[in-house]
């Protein structure tokens, strides 16, 4: 989500790649550089004598227009000393605190550029440009409701503030408070903004709303403005997922990913959509290529597994999935998948070890302990068979395989009567899983393929 301040953006992202840098432009930060602010003179500095250490006459409007700059063709090391050597001469002047601010939130040293904004604001209180950066600094930190406030006072004292007036809409939608963040960003100001921006959150308010003709006729406009954006035809293709429309979400989920090819999760819907369609060598080409590009991420390698375990190439899937575990230390998913595929690549001594890390991870994993029992089952051990399935059968009573399963230990075992009741319950349930197949989603796929944790699921 991105927030724009003063003519300043600072991008934030999530997953691998981490935040994007700011490109920023620092024309309107301040009106004049070292300008008077609140009865603040911009004094010229006497010229110390030749040799001293200082400032060698320099004013400090001439310091902080240098900076100012040097900043704009992004030397920003360059820039920090002649702000230093401003403040020393000034040490009250808000705007040398607010340069000073945005050269240390550029080098990543936050909590200092969070002081800067700070003093800059307690030197002049009604400067807007260091309290909306600070509100920028603020939502960056995770901290949206600071930065609310923050931007509520800028609003205060300068109603209509362009900026402003999107940036506060944008913290009041992470809030949750969607309908005071829809009238704020429906404004003439927020439009001016960043209208493209504001038209993409928009339509995820009413999307939230459960209003998807009106979502998708914002991103349609938001398009409009800027053809190449990514989260909107994220967005879209999340819309037409949702209506099970999978043809249309593959389409909108492969530009976003063509768009911002650093987004795994991207890869990771269409990989998704295109095994709901049963594509399954053209999701493995997706997320082999996710992979290739984010080699030390195991969620990238577990979905490779479960599309060759989808194509039925096991030996690829088991490679990519212990590639996954070497990666995490081993997550209960990644386990049941690995345990699967060796037990049907007949290594069943070597799946029934797996199968049981994977319950000792995680106690309640329906698809370790429903592997885990058909294994059993295989080889005989219809006692222990019984005691792992009905203990996945009260994770998932209305699994039919579960049941079918327990059908067949129960027979081996000639438990006649208990047999007929789950061979019965199998029969049901097998019924009503047929008649809703036409009605199965994306998050079934997901379900049965399980997602490690760490997938890094879109915003």
């Amino acid at each position: 989500m991105n927030f724009q301040l003063s003519n300043l953006r600072f991008g934030s992202g999530e997953g691998p790649g981490g935040a994007r840098s700011a490109a920023l432009c620092l024309a309107a930060l301040l009106a004049c550089a070292g300008g008077a602010r609140a009865g603040q003179s911009d004094r010229r500095v006497r010229p110390a004598p030749r040799g001293s250490a200082g400032h060698m006459g320099e004013g400090v409007a001439v310091l902080l227009g240098r900076a100012l700059e040097l900043l704009r063709e992004g030397k920003v090391a360059e820039a920090e000393p002649l702000v230093r050597r401003a403040l020393a001469v000034q040490p009250g002047n808000a705007d040398a605190h607010a340069l000073l601010g945005i050269i240390l939130d550029r080098q990543g040293r936050l909590r200092e550029a969070e002081a800067e904004y700070r003093a800059a604001v307690r030197a002049n209180p009604k400067a807007t440009a260091a309290r909306a950066n600070l509100g920028v600094l603020l939502a960056r930190a995770g901290r949206t409701a600071e930065a609310a406030a923050t931007f509520e006072s800028v609003l205060r004292d300068a109603p209509g503030h362009p900026q402003a007036t999107f940036n506060l809409g944008l913290a009041l939608f992470q809030l949750k408070r969607h309908g005071e963040a829809a009238a704020l960003l429906s404004t003439p100001a927020a439009m001016s903004q960043d209208a493209a921006a504001a038209l993409y959150h928009l339509g995820l308010i009413e999307s939230a709303r459960g209003r998807a003709e009106e979502a998708a006729q914002f991103w349609q406009r938001a398009l409009a403005l800027k053809g190449n954006y990514p989260e909107v035809h994220f967005a879209l293709g999340e819309e037409l997922r949702r209506q099970r429309r999978y043809e249309g979400a593959a389409e909108f989920y492969e530009r976003a990913a063509a768009q911002d090819p650093a987004r795994l999760a991207y890869r990771v819907r269409l990989g998704g959509v295109l095994m709901l369609l049963s594509r399954f060598d053209r999701a493995l080409e997706v997320f082999e290529g996710a992979a290739a590009r984010f080699p030390a991420s195991s969620s990238a390698h577990y979905f490779v597994g479960i599309a060759a375990r989808g194509r039925g190439d096991y030996e690829r899937a088991e490679a990519a999935l212990r590639r996954s575990l070497e990666l995490d230390g081993g997550s209960a998913d990644a386990l049941a998948q690995l345990g699967f595929v060796v037990g049907e690549r007949g290594r069943d001594a070597e799946a029934e070890t797996i199968l049981r890390r994977a319950l000792a991870r995680e106690a309640r994993h329906f698809y370790a302990g429903y592997d885990l029992g058909r294994l059993l089952v295989r080889a005989r051990r219809y006692e222990e068979a019984l005691g792992v399935l009905r203990g996945a059968a009260r994770e998932r009573a209305s699994d039919p395989g579960v049941h079918y399963q327990m059908f067949i230990a129960l027979s081996r075992l000639g438990r006649k009567e208990e047999a007929a009741r789950e061979l019965a319950l199998f029969k049901k349930l097998d019924e009503e899983r047929k008649a809703r197949r036409a009605a199965v989603g994306l998050e079934e796929i997901e379900e049965a393929l399980p997602t490690p944790a760490n997938e890094g699921a879109p915003e």
